[in-house]
């Protein structure tokens, strides 16, 4: 994980799965001793046609009238008999934007009062934003919705995907809650031997080390006709072991503290690195934006990760990426 002052960026948006990564943020803040950025990307439409419209078809709701057929300055709610200036359409806008962040900050300085948060309110889509607050980040951390990759694709809130196939920097995107914390504690990291996995495997240990837990290194190897007829024998399982081994060496010596289990399996990738990843605190993943797992887009391991990771789910990005 990148060091230095550079903050933990949370994007904030007004869901539970977005204040669930809002405390995971949070956490990781603290436990690496940076500050928290909390970034909300405000998109609402600012044409005052629209702005118009939403305001005249409020007057008809039964409870907002205006308190003079010329006096477009005051509302009157006839049930408390009171009359309030009416806002501007930038001052609601504002006032919602503050009021979320406001959420924000409360829930990551729960537990955390020595935290550091910032807040801020950037005008933009949200794949923009966040993409360009990732060049200052240690870390970009998203709230996901536990959609299907089909649901997913006619909504426009997913945003995790686009964020994290071009972030330079490692991108958490949280699903859900952490598994009840086992005897060890444990990460878990995908491992397929080639260098786009090395951050990814230098951030896991970095992790289980912080945290007094167990790394479970698992290399998912894809069936071939061959594979599957060799597959259980004492020759190819101790292969797949070795290039484990080869990859885990520096940092097994870098990080004495933390027991490794190391484990191959012949099968699907997103499935069975879900499946390892039950009881995890986190399931950690290298990409290179075109191919972490050798030869797959992120649009297919990484991609069918986010909507399948059981917890959070870390997405470490080549070194060459980070620039």
């Amino acid at each position: 994980m990148t060091t230095g002052r550079r903050p933990v960026v949370a994007g904030v948006e007004n869901s539970a799965a977005g204040m669930l990564a809002v405390g995971w943020a949070a956490d990781e803040a603290v436990r690496h001793g940076l500050p928290l950025r909390l970034v909300h990307a405000s998109e609402w439409p600012v044409d005052p046609a629209e702005a118009d419209a939403s305001t005249r078809s409020s007057r008809h709701d039964g409870r907002l009238r205006t308190a003079h057929a010329l006096d477009w300055s005051v509302e009157t709610y006839p049930e408390a008999g009171v009359s309030v200036p009416r806002l501007s359409w930038t001052e609601r806008r504002h006032a919602a934007d503050d009021a979320l962040l406001d959420k924000a900050r409360a829930v990551a300085a729960t537990g955390h009062p020595g935290l550091e948060v910032g807040t801020e309110t950037v005008e933009g889509r949200p794949v923009e934003v966040l993409r360009a607050e990732a060049h200052a980040a240690s870390m970009l951390v998203l709230g996901s919705r536990r959609l299907s990759a089909l649901a997913e694709l006619f909504t426009t809130g997913s945003i995790a995907v686009p964020v994290s196939a071009h972030a330079p920097c490692p991108v958490a995107v949280v699903r859900g809650p952490e598994a009840a914390a086992g005897v060890p504690p444990m990460v878990v990291v995908g491992i397929d031997g080639s260098p786009g996995c090395e951050r990814a495997v230098g951030y896991a240990f970095e992790t289980a080390s912080l945290r007094g837990a167990s790394l479970r290194a698992v290399q998912v190897r894809p069936p071939t006709a061959n594979m599957v007829a060799a597959f259980g024998s004492e020759s190819e399982v101790e292969e797949g072991l070795i290039r484990l081994g080869e990859t885990l060496a520096g940092w097994s010596e870098k990080y004495p503290d933390v027991p490794v289990e190391r484990i191959t399996i012949l099968g699907h990738r997103i499935r069975s690195l879900a499946d390892a990843a039950e009881d995890a605190l986190c399931l950690v993943v290298g990409t290179r934006g075109v191919g972490g797992f050798r030869g797959m887009l992120l649009g297919s391991v990484t991609h069918g990760l986010i909507h399948h990771a059981p917890g959070p789910l870390v997405i470490v990005p080549q070194a060459t990426d980070a620039g």
